[in-house]
C-alpha cells in the first residue's frame, strides 16, 4: 500500500513560525494554483492530511501502561542510565521543561515549528485554504463537498487533539483557556489570544456536524486514506462522548453501523498488525507510530497481565521477544506505513459507555460481550449487572482495544485525571526512585514551548510549565 503525498500549496497559509514576529505567516511552497476540485482534494492530501509522522507520541511515555525496562533479562544490557532511557525521561516523569528539553539536555523547540502544537497548526492551515477556496474551484457539487467534507473533519480532528494536549478536560473545566482558534488561512501580525476549552469543542463539534451534513449523501468509500462517512461519525461519537453528551455518543455509534461498519472476528488472525486496510474493520488509515521507543519503555507487566490468557490482542497484539523478553507491540506498523486507524470498535465501545451512564445496562453487556467475542477465542458471555463495574468494565476493554494507540493519555484525563506513579532508575546500582503524577495534577494540561510563549505573546503558559521539577521518591 502507498500513501500519495503532495505538496500543492500556491494559496495556502501555513505556519511556519520563522522570520520576525508573526504568529501566522503565508509561505507559498510552489507555483502550482489549484484550480478543480480534485486540485483541491490533492492539496488537502498535501498540506491538510496528516503524514507518516506523529506530533503527539510522547504521550506514550505518560500514562499508566508504560514501564521502564529495569529488568532487561537473559543477560542483555540494562538500559538503565542509557542514553534511550534518559532522553524519554522529562516525558516519563512529567517535568514541567519537558516542552523545551529533552532528558539528556538538549534543547528540542527553540524553533517554534519544531513544537507539536506546531505540527497541528501547519496541517489546519492546510485545510483552512481548502475551506477558504473549494466553493470558488471547477468541479460538480458533489465534488466540492467531498473536499469541504473532508477538511472539515480532519479540522476539527487536530483541534481535538490539541484541546487536550494543552486545555484541561472538558468535563473538568470547560470555560478555562485552551488554544486558539485559527478558522482562515490568512497572516496576522497580531497576537492570538486563547480560545476556551467550551469554545474549541464547539467549533470541533460544528466541523463535524457540517461534515457528515455534506458527506453522507455521497456514496461511502473505503480504503482511500481519506476520511469517510462512518470515520467521521466515530470522531463525532468520542467527541460527544468527551462532552458527557451521551444520547448523541450513542446516535453517532449508531450511523457507524448504518453505514456498513462491521467487527472481524480476530480470534483466527494469523498476522500480527490489523492497524491496516486488510482489516475491515478500518475506516480511515492515518498518521505515524504512536509508540517512539520500543525495548527501553515497555507495556507494563501490570497492564499486560490484565489481559485475558486467550486474547489475541494480548497474545499477538504485543509479542514477548523469546531472546530479551522485550514485549514489542506487534500490532503497530514497524515501516514507514501510516499506523494509526478510526475503527469500528471504537463506536461500539463509545456506545456501550454511553449506555452504561444512561443506566442501559443491558445494551452495554451486549455490545461488550459482542466484541470480547471477536477478540478472545471460546469466550463465554458474561452477566453483569452492577453499574459501576461494568462502567469499569468497559473502559478496561477500551484500554485493551486501543493500547498504546494514543487513547489512554486523553481518557485518563476525561476519568477524573487519577494518580500514577512510574518507577525510574537513574543509575546502575541506584535506588529505583516512584514518580508520582497526583489527581488532578497540572502537568494532565502539557506546558506551551518557551519559544510559542516568545512568537505569541498573548499565549498564557499552562501551570504545569511553571511548576518545580518533580522528585523521585
Amino acid at each position: 500500500m502507498k500513501f500519495k503525498s503532495l505538496i500543492l500549496a500556491g494559496v495556502t497559509g501555513l505556519l511556519t513560525f520563522s522570520g520576525c514576529s508573526k504568529f501566522l505567516e503565508e509561505k507559498s511552497q510552489s507555483e502550482v494554483i489549484p484550480k478543480t476540485a480534485i486540485d483541491y482534494r490533492e492539496l488537502l492530501i498535501g498540506s491538510g492530511y496528516m503524514n507518516n509522522s506523529e506530533p503527539m507520541n510522547m504521550v506514550y511515555f505518560m500514562d499508566d501502561d508504560v514501564d521502564l525496562f529495569i529488568e532487561f533479562a537473559n543477560g542483555q544490557e540494562s538500559p538503565v542510565g542509557k542514553y534511550d532511557a534518559k532522553y524519554s525521561y522529562l516525558y516519563y516523569t512529567w517535568q514541567p521543561k519537558l516542552a523545551d528539553m529533552n532528558g539528556v539536555g538538549d534543547r528540542t523547540s527553540e524553533d517554534p515549528a519544531a513544537t507539536p502544537y506546531a505540527a497541528y497548526y501547519k496541517w489546519i492551515m492546510g485545510c483552512n485554504a481548502v475551506l477558504e477556496n473549494i466553493d470558488q474551484s471547477i468541479g460538480s457539487d458533489k465534488d466540492k463537498a467531498r473536499v469541504k467534507a473532508e477538511a472539515l473533519a480532519v479540522r476539527a480532528f487536530y483541534y481535538f487533539r490539541l484541546a487536550n494536549l494543552y486545555g484541561e478536560p472538558y468535563n473538568y473545566r470547560p470555560q478555562s483557556l485552551c488554544v486558539p482558534l485559527k478558522l482562515s488561512s490568512g497572516m496576522t501580525d497580531k497576537p492570538l489570544k486563547q480560545n476556551t476549552v467550551q469554545e474549541v469543542y464547539d467549533q470541533v463539534v460544528n466541523d463535524l456536524k457540517q461534515a457528515v451534513e455534506l458527506m453522507d449523501p455521497l456514496p461511502i468509500v473505503r480504503k482511500d486514506y481519506h476520511i469517510n462517512q462512518p470515520a467521521t461519525h466515530i470522531l463525532l461519537s468520542r467527541i460527544y462522548l468527551y462532552m458527557e453528551k451521551y444520547n448523541e455518543a450513542i446516535e453517532e455509534a449508531n450511523k457507524v453501523f448504518d453505514q456498513g461498519g462491521v467487527l472481524a472476528d480476530l480470534t483466527a488472525l494469523e498476522v500480527y498488525s490489523w492497524l491496516t486496510y486488510a482489516n475491515p474493520e478500518v475506516e480511515w488509515l492515518y498518521g505515524g507510530n504512536t509508540q517512539p521507543n520500543q525495548t527501553t519503555y515497555i507495556p507494563a507487566a501490570a497492564f499486560r497481565g490484565t489481559f485475558d490468557p486467550a486474547d489475541v490482542r494480548g497474545t499477538k497484539g504485543i509479542q514477548v521477544q523469546s531472546g530479551t523478553f522485550v514485549p514489542l507491540v506487534s500490532k503497530l506498523p514497524t515501516s514507514a506505513a501510516l499506523a494509526q486507524t478510526l475503527r469500528t470498535p471504537e463506536a461500539l465501545l463509545n456506545r456501550a459507555e454511553a449506555y452504561v451512564q444512561l443506566d442501559k445496562l443491558s445494551d452495554a453487556l451486549k455490545d461488550l460481550n459482542n466484541l470480547r467475542r471477536t477478540r478472545i477465542p471460546g469466550y463465554k458471555d458474561e452477566a453483569v449487572t452492577d453499574k459501576a463495574t461494568l462502567l469499569q468494565a468497559v473502559r478496561e476493554e477500551r484500554r485493551k482495544e486501543f493500547c498504546f494507540e494514543n487513547f489512554r493519555w486523553f481518557d485518563l484525563r476525561r476519568y477524573g485525571m487519577p494518580a500514577i506513579t512510574h518507577r525510574y532508575q537513574h543509575e546502575p546500582g541506584e535506588p529505583v526512585l516512584q514518580y508520582k503524577l497526583a489527581e488532578k495534577d497540572p502537568a494532565y494540561t502539557l506546558p506551551f514551548a518557551t519559544s510559542l510563549l516568545t512568537r505569541n505573546p498573548a499565549l498564557i503558559q499552562n501551570p504545569s510549565g511553571m511548576a518545580p521539577d518533580r522528585i523521585g521518591q
